[in-house]
């Protein structure tokens, strides 16, 4: 491919030649346009706003080669298959290439128009000098909130890329993140040494993601349930532990699902094999700790399920924001409990630095505020990040589509107390709802429990119910949790107000299931057509040895089997479909589109 541009060029033209993109998405233009006229720029965009188009773009159309920082080896592999298999030479340096083919890729760079590496690398001074002997057009620091104090992962090998401005002062800096607060944003700034930057604040908001928020009850049951209303499609389970990974696991398993796992504890080889064969499709399902994720290049994920409640809010959107990426809806559901609060304080209170526990806690308590909240969930989301929702019903979380109403559970929030009371204040919350459910537990009939005038009391409530009631008392200041390794529930200064009737206590109530705003079965397409196309596609992959996305992804797929194209044309006009592309691939799936219109005679 030809790498000369002309400044009165319309950037469609590359954009399509290149990526196949018929047009730019929101801000993406500007971004490029701002790097091509070498503007350091500062862009803060959304998962699946399409962040690396603002780099690559300018990439090929600039002399010389950009490197791009990325956190992940993962990510880069992922990138430079997908450019690569678009024609634009592009590698990437870490630590799984042996040593021959890095000296190999370092002594060649002039060869490529991007580079991905580590943050790492840049402590390697022969990595320095082979960059100062090429033209360096740019430098792309991808997840560039890890350069940050106040980030919720902070890396301090990003620390090391505030040298980039005098090692190399031509270079201009270009810093991309999803997740950032305005302290984030002007650290990044700051710690890059970044010239009056061209500044993107886009919309946090991702309305083609429904988010829900419900109370831990049954989790293993949950969590089934919600996953078999998404048969066939990628789905992520996070979970906070790697024992919680490993149960989580085995249980799907099992259950006959198509799933794998990634945590820490697990051999690098383990976590590759599982991460590729879920990207590239043979395995629907990954349980994982936060260790996965960050960078994964794969855009068709239709839902996320967090089994335990995320540290900050920043964290959960990073980690939503996996879904969904081609624009297409899916569904990211929490399950949360004040036990997972309690977990988190716990281990806090092993931090040394006081600054540090401080800023965390106020993150992790908004949090669990954001989980309890009875407003729309996507107005309290783009608050955090200092946007304002215009609406205050967004119709695509729990509590905007549940026909729920607010009612006063006084009467339940008495039994608890009063049982919490008779048990002397020296028990957990699990054997406060045994009591409460007239449990025949052996323990129980030992302490002379089931004799208390509340064993038994609200035994029509299952334990989820109860576990909800004593989150909602506890959030609500009128039950409180001892610190330690075992808390038990307490009385506060608050409680009489409720044995004595002086409050109510105003609890949400759910009266009937929420049904989904965005079904991607409900899209107006040829189904039957799609499938065909699909199976197509993975042929393709298989033999490429690629993702299926690689070669077209669902959002091509469906514009195919909405709009027929019949000639090579019409095909060129569908989204991600460039003359690469069609010159690989497009010939055999218009035989597919041809073949299936003669037969139902479309």
């Amino acid at each position: 491919m030809s790498h000369s541009f002309c400044s009165t060029t319309p950037l469609e033209e590359p954009l399509k030649a290149y990526f196949g993109y018929n047009e730019f998405r929101q801000h993406q233009k500007e971004i490029v346009t701002s790097i091509l006229e070498g503007k350091d720029v500062l862009a803060i965009l959304p998962t699946g706003a399409g962040k690396s188009i603002c780099y690559q773009l300018p990439a090929m159309l600039m002399p010389g080669i950009a490197v791009v920082v990325s956190p992940l080896i993962s990510l880069m592999q992922d990138q430079v298959v997908s450019l690569n298999k678009n024609g634009i030479p592009a590698a990437f340096l870490n630590s799984s290439l042996h040593y021959q083919d890095s000296r190999s890729l370092l002594d060649n760079l002039a060869d490529y128009k991007l580079i991905y590496v580590a943050p790492e690398r840049f402590s390697d001074a022969t990595f320095i000098q082979s960059l100062q002997k090429v033209s360096v057009s740019f430098f792309a620091i991808d997840e560039a909130h890890c350069i940050s104090q106040w980030g919720h992962s902070f890396r301090p090998e990003y620390r090391q890329l505030s040298v980039l401005k005098t090692t190399f002062p031509k270079s201009s800096m270009v810093a991309l993140t999803a997740t950032a607060t305005k302290d984030v944003e002007h650290d990044i700034a700051t710690q890059l040494a970044m010239r009056t930057p061209f500044t993107v604040r886009a919309s946090f908001d991702r309305p083609n993601l429904t988010f829900l928020i419900n109370a831990k009850a049954d989790t293993e049951a949950q969590l089934h349930d919600f996953i078999k209303k998404h048969p066939n499609e990628s789905g992520i389970i996070y979970a906070s532990t790697r024992k919680t990974v490993d149960e989580t696991f085995s249980n799907l398993k099992k259950q006959g699902f198509s799933v794998g796992k990634y945590h820490a504890g697990m051999s690098d080889g383990d976590r590759a094999t599982a991460q590729h064969d879920f990207v590239y499709g043979k395995l629907n399902l990954m349980v994982a700790t936060v260790a996965f994720g960050m960078g994964i290049h794969k855009p068709d994920i239709r839902y996320i399920v967090h089994v335990d409640m995320p540290r900050s809010i920043e964290q959960y959107y990073q980690e939503v924001g996996r879904a969904g990426r081609d624009g297409l809806p899916a569904e990211c559901l929490l399950l949360y409990s004040g036990q997972d609060l309690m977990i988190y304080n716990y281990f806090l209170e092993q931090v040394e630095d006081e600054a540090l526990r401080r800023l965390t806690k106020a993150k992790t308590e908004k949090m669990y505020a954001l989980c309890r909240a009875l407003t729309c969930r996507r107005k309290t989301l783009l608050h955090y990040f200092s946007e304002d929702y215009p609406s205050s019903n967004c119709s695509s979380c729990d509590n905007c589509l549940d026909n729920t109403e607010v009612v006063d559970e006084l009467i339940a929030a008495q039994k608890i107390l009063s049982c919490v009371f008779r048990l002397q204040h020296r028990f957990g919350a699990k054997y406060v709802i045994d009591v409460l459910r007239g449990s025949r537990s052996k323990t129980i009939f030992e302490r002379g429990h089931d004799k208390l005038p509340t064993y038994g009391l609200m035994k029509e409530y299952s334990e989820g119910d109860l576990h909800y009631y004593i989150d909602a008392l506890i959030d609500l200041g009128y039950l409180k949790r001892s610190k330690g390794e075992y808390p038990v529930l307490q009385w506060t200064d608050s409680s009489r107000d409720v044995t004595n009737g002086a409050v109510k206590v105003m609890l949400r109530k759910k009266t009937r299931q929420l049904t989904r705003k965005h079904d991607p079965q409900n899209t107006a397409y040829d189904k039957v057509l799609f499938n065909e196309l699909a199976a197509l596609r993975l042929k393709w992959a298989q033999e490429m040895q690629v993702p299926a996305f690689v070669i077209f992804g669902d959002r091509s797929l469906i514009e195919m089997a909405t709009a027929y194209p019949r000639t090579e044309e019409e095909m060129l006009q569908v989204n991600g479909v460039g003359p690469s592309k069609w010159l690989k691939y497009g010939p055999s799936f218009l035989d597919v589109i041809i073949k299936h219109c003669t037969m139902y005679a479309r």
